[in-house]
C-alpha cells in the first residue's frame, strides 16, 4: 500500500535522497513495486515487512544490529518523462530550474536524515568502519504539479494533488560493501474532494514531513534490531 506524503514538499526546496541508489550497480532500478519483487526476489533476496514502505528485500539472515554509524552517501533525483509539459500555469522548466530542484530536495533530504539519525543517537559519518551502515538514497519518477518558478505575474497554481514521487534505497555494510537490505516506496500526496491553492510555506512544511517520515523508518528499524527501547542505548 502507497504511502500517501504530500509531495507539495519538492516545489518546497524550489523556494529556497531508498531507497535505489547512485551506489546500486547490481540492478537496475525498479520502474513499480512489481517490478521490484520479481528483480529482487530473483536475486535470492528475502523479502520483509516493515510497516510504511511498499517493498522490503534483504539478503538472507542479514540484521541490522550491528551498526551504530550511518553513511549517507549521494542523494539522486529524477524527473518523471515530460513532466514540466505538464506543469499547469508556467513556463517551460528549464535545465538549471530542473537540477536546482533535484539539488535542493536532495539536500533537504540529507538535512533530514542526518536530523532523525542524529536525535536517535545514530552518529552520522563519512569514512567507513566496522559498525557503519551506507545508505544510498534516490528518488525517481518525481512528478511536482506546481513547482516555484519565475513567471510574468503572479501564477497561481490549483490542483486535488501537490504530486508524487517513488523513494528507493540500497543498505550495505560499509566495510565490506555487503548488500543488506533494498527499499522501494512510492509516495502519493493527499487527493483533496476539490482544487486547491499549493503555495511555498506548504510545500516546504511537506517536505521536511516526508524526509522525516522515512528518517523515522530507518532509525526505528535500527533501534528494533539492537533491541533498543525507551531511548535507552
Amino acid at each position: 500500500m502507497s504511502r500517501k506524503l504530500s509531495i507539495a514538499l519538492v516545489a518546497a526546496a524550489l523556494a529556497c535522497t531508498t531507497f535505489a541508489t547512485a551506489a546500486q550497480t547490481s540492478a537496475a532500478q525498479p520502474k513499480t513495486r512489481a517490478q521490484a519483487n520479481t528483480a529482487w526476489g530473483e536475486e535470492g533476496l528475502e523479502k520483509r515487512t516493515i510497516k510504511g514502505l511498499d517493498a522490503v528485500y534483504a539478503r538472507p539472515g542479514a540484521t541490522l544490529a550491528a551498526y551504530k554509524k550511518v553513511r549517507l552517501g549521494p542523494i539522486t533525483v529524477a524527473f518523471r518523462k515530460n513532466w514540466d509539459r505538464q506543469v499547469p500555469g508556467t513556463m517551460r522548466v528549464r535545465a538549471d530550474q530542473q537540477q536546482r530542484i533535484k539539488d535542493q530536495l536532495a539536500g533537504l533530504i540529507r538535512d533530514e536524515m542526518t536530523k532523525q539519525l542524529k536525535q536517535g543517537g545514530y552518529e552520522v559519518v563519512t569514512a567507513a568502519g566496522a559498525d557503519v551502515l551506507d545508505v544510498n538514497l534516490s528518488i525517481v519518477d518525481l512528478y511536482v504539479t506546481a513547482p516555484d518558478l519565475p513567471t510574468v505575474g503572479r501564477v497561481d497554481v490549483y490542483a486535488i494533488s501537490a504530486g508524487e514521487m517513488t523513494m528507493i534505497a540500497e543498505l550495505r555494510d560499509a566495510a565490506s560493501n555487503d548488500l543488506v537490505m533494498r527499499v522501494y516506496d512510492h509516495a502519493e500526496a493527499d487527493e483533496s474532494f476539490r482544487p486547491k491553492r499549493i503555495t511555498n510555506i506548504d510545500n516546504k512544511q511537506e517536505a521536511r514531513a516526508a524526509a522525516a517520515a522515512w528518517a523515522k523508518i530507518l532509525r526505528t528499524q535500527l533501534d528494533t534490531a539492537r533491541g533498543v527501547q525507551g531511548g535507552k542505548r
